[in-house]
């Protein structure tokens, strides 16, 4: 979106972020990426913000940033609803977005160049200086003991910190794919260019197995679901496969790529200035990853899950913007490692350099 007014238009278009979100995005602009860069201080456009930012460079209150290893746990849902116990019910999501030079730069460092070669988003035609669509993970602002968890030796912190490889809730619209189906992903090249490793490198299934399915079970209050409805009136009110990447895409979409960013492609710029970044277009806290060598690769930004007291399922299961907590989210080594590893700055590779 190039001004405000398209801005507003398409928010008006597109209901299923909902009012109270949308009203906090200010605009949003095509997306940029990473790539590996040595040593090339930032001397432009992110020194400036720097020195202006609001962003404080004061210790932060959250302990142990991007330092812990987490996990998630199987099924929880259906494990709890045989025992009648909602607490298991997820509150938050996290929308992971890549900055796909700067992946496809630590993929071909880490894990051979070979393999990096082999994805499609790695290539020349696809790779752009943009934020992409890593996933929309169904995620707990609190982490809960789960039984099943208590007798694995790997999970020390016995814990479980999101919902992963869910099966099918009860009174999910029969005439609804369920597994994954590549047919309801959203068909236009704009959605192409906005996740390149969904249509071409096979993550949408990856994605839908292991968290998509698991958006699929209602909140705790949430009578959507009940058998008294007609099969027509649930797939007006449930949550699908077919609206959930719809809600996902339209929110990457909005959110796109600071300005900023893009401009400060190839060079070094302070951790601070990434963040404000991103926290002049949606001012929440968010856990920043970058590989062993300080390149930018993903950002993790976290949304409220509202229940259904609050707005229908389908249209609008994507809350407002929150910050990502600290315990399970900025102190993990994953999605926070910027933070534990990259205080003298992190690189923003360009995607020309690949």
């Amino acid at each position: 979106m190039r001004n405000l007014q398209h801005f507003l238009i398409t928010c008006i278009s597109f209901s299923l972020l909902g009012e109270s979100f949308s009203t906090l995005l200010r605009s949003t602009q095509h997306p940029p990426r990473l790539s590996l860069r040595g040593g090339k201080s930032d001397n432009g456009i992110f020194s400036d913000i720097y020195k202006t930012s609001s962003v404080s460079s004061s210790p932060s209150s959250c302990l142990n940033e991007g330092t812990k290893t987490h996990d998630g746990c199987n099924d929880p849902m259906y494990t709890q609803e045989l025992n009648d116990d909602e607490s298991d019910r997820f509150d938050m999501f996290e929308l992971a977005r890549s900055w796909t030079p700067g992946f496809c730069a630590s993929s071909s460092f880490e894990d051979g160049a070979s393999k990096t070669k082999k994805k499609m988003e790695c290539k020349k035609e696809y790779l752009k200086n943009e934020m992409t669509v890593h996933g929309l993970w169904p995620s707990y602002s609190e982490p809960f003991s789960d039984p099943a968890l208590m007798s694995s030796t790997r999970n020390k912190q016995k814990k479980c910190y999101w919902p992963q490889n869910c099966r099918m809730p009860p009174g999910y619209p029969r005439n609804e794919s369920f597994h994954y189906d590549e047919d309801v992903l959203p068909k236009s090249e704009e959605f192409k260019r906005l996740a390149p490793a969904w249509y071409y490198d096979g993550l949408a299934e990856h994605e839908w197995e292991k968290h998509g399915t698991c958006a699929m079970w209602p909140a705790k209050d949430d009578s959507s679901m009940n058998n008294d409805i007609g099969e027509e009136e649930k797939i007006k009110k449930s949550l699908t496969q077919r609206n959930f990447y719809a809600g996902m895409f339209q929110l990457a979409k909005n959110l796109g790529t600071p300005d900023k960013l893009p401009r400060s492609a190839g060079k070094k710029v302070p951790l601070d200035a990434l963040k404000h970044a991103f926290s002049e277009l949606t001012p929440v806290i968010a856990a920043f990853g970058c590989d062993s060598r300080c390149n930018f690769v993903q950002i993790v930004q976290c949304f409220k899950r509202p229940s259904s007291s609050h707005a229908d399922s389908s249209s609008s299961f994507i809350g407002q913007p929150m910050d990502c907590p600290c315990v399970g989210v900025r102190d993990s080594r994953y999605d926070n490692s910027c933070e534990s590893q990259c205080k003298d700055g992190v690189y923003i590779i360009d995607a020309a350099e690949k």
